[in-house]
């Protein structure tokens, strides 16, 4: 594709919109070599006055409460960020106008709606990309470039984490996200994802869900009221049922035959954001936790035993996607979950510009949502699951 202006629209003015918002607003700051332009047009939300509010906030032309209208306009790009229970209304509508699409993690609820949906985009000409956004933090994305050349040697345990205190507080709002039947998913679903896209993303595919154990810890919240946006939306009087789970607790097996356990909270006071891998493999260690997203651990056996031990390497201008987001491109000067967002919205306007597949496509957002749901297989069977067979066709 030439270097032309790209016209970018937004559907879905919550967190998560204003999110890739602020992605495609900062996209254009990249090093690079041929930038591309982007003409921020307009963000669609059926609630037209936080379309709005977001439309100003970030610089786009318009807002509109019609969603219809933005599918139908002249945009070049379309990215999605709804309810997990919308998907599947509005991506195919998408997807049919040919139009570039980016839509946030997971697509649909189950792993039959992302297959449906995986297939629509494989048949679409357009580039079809999702919202992995921790790939993008240059300390997680370094620990993958180490493993992938082998500084640890080769990888036989893994254990990750996702801890989150959005719902700690019982008066929080029952939104759509702790309903089983809305969202797909809880705790599992809802943060697991990004942990189950890390450990992918680090040490291989999952095969094999071998034990899965689900709780709700927090069983009524008090309904949200007409309009409410976000985890601290206002609430009515009223209590509702939680149907979806707090806690999550799993353990893998990938197929290169390393083993994982994953531990997931959305219920953990005291630790606001917290997305972390640990690796074992035969001739070293590393780490890597989002809450200090500027740094990672690295361990090689092969050093002197005298002094050697574990060493904290602060992320800069040698690590992926650094340059792109920083402020200033030096190390030490840090990068987090904002800049992540930069980072996908810019490969993903490469990708468009280079008509190139993303890294991060709806057949990776379909291989998510099987480990997904061979997992609430296995806390439902009580019995070791498969994901073999499911493994989304690449």
């Amino acid at each position: 594709m030439s270097n032309k202006t790209l016209r970018v629209g937004i559907i879905g003015a919550g967190m998560a919109g204003q999110a890739h918002a602020f992605g495609f607003r900062n996209a254009m700051m990249v090093r690079d070599s041929e930038p591309v332009d982007l003409e921020l047009v307009c963000i669609a939300d059926p609630n037209l006055q936080l379309a709005q509010s977001v439309a100003r906030r970030f610089g786009f032309q318009q807002a509109t409460a019609d969603v219809d209208e933005l599918i139908n306009s002249d945009v070049d790009i379309i990215s999605v960020a709804l309810p997990n229970f919308l998907h599947a209304q509005v991506l195919p509508k998408v997807l049919a106008s040919g139009k570039h699409l980016f839509s946030e993690k997971p697509i649909g609820r189950t792993p039959q709606e992302a297959s449906s949906l995986a297939q629509l985009a494989r048949s679409s000409e357009a580039v079809t990309g999702v919202g992995f956004s921790f790939r993008r933090l240059p300390g997680l994305a370094a620990v993958a470039a180490a493993v992938n050349e082998g500084l640890i040697g080769s990888v036989h345990t893994v254990r990750a984490w996702y801890n989150a205190d959005y719902a700690a507080d019982p008066s929080g709002a029952l939104t759509w996200r702790y309903s089983q039947e809305e969202s797909g998913g809880g705790t599992l679903l809802d943060i697991g994802a990004h942990a189950l896209d890390a450990v992918e993303f680090v040490a291989g595919q999952i095969t094999e869900v071998h034990n899965a154990t689900l709780n709700t810890v927090i069983k009524q919240r008090p309904l949200a009221a007409a309009g409410a946006v976000g985890h601290g939306g206002a609430v009515t009087s009223q209590l509702g049922e939680v149907t979806n789970d707090d806690v999550a607790l799993l353990t893998l097996g990938l197929e290169n035959g390393a083993q994982a356990q994953v531990q997931l909270s959305r219920i953990a006071h005291g630790v606001p954001n917290s997305l972390g891998v640990e690796l074992f493999g035969d001739a070293g260690s590393a780490t890597f936790d989002s809450i200090r997203g500027g740094e990672f651990q690295l361990f090689t056996a092969s050093a002197d035993g005298v002094y050697n031990g574990p060493r904290t390497v602060y992320t800069g201008p040698n690590h992926p996607y650094f340059n792109d987001v920083a402020a200033m491109p030096g190390a030490g000067v840090g990068t987090g979950y904002a800049e992540a967002f930069v980072a996908e919205i810019q490969e993903f306007v490469r990708c468009v510009r280079d008509g190139q597949p993303m890294s991060t496509d709806f057949d990776t957002a379909e291989r998510m949502m099987n480990v997904v749901g061979a997992a609430y297989a296995s806390a439902q069977r009580k019995e070791p699951v498969s994901v073999q067979g499911l493994v989304a066709r690449r």
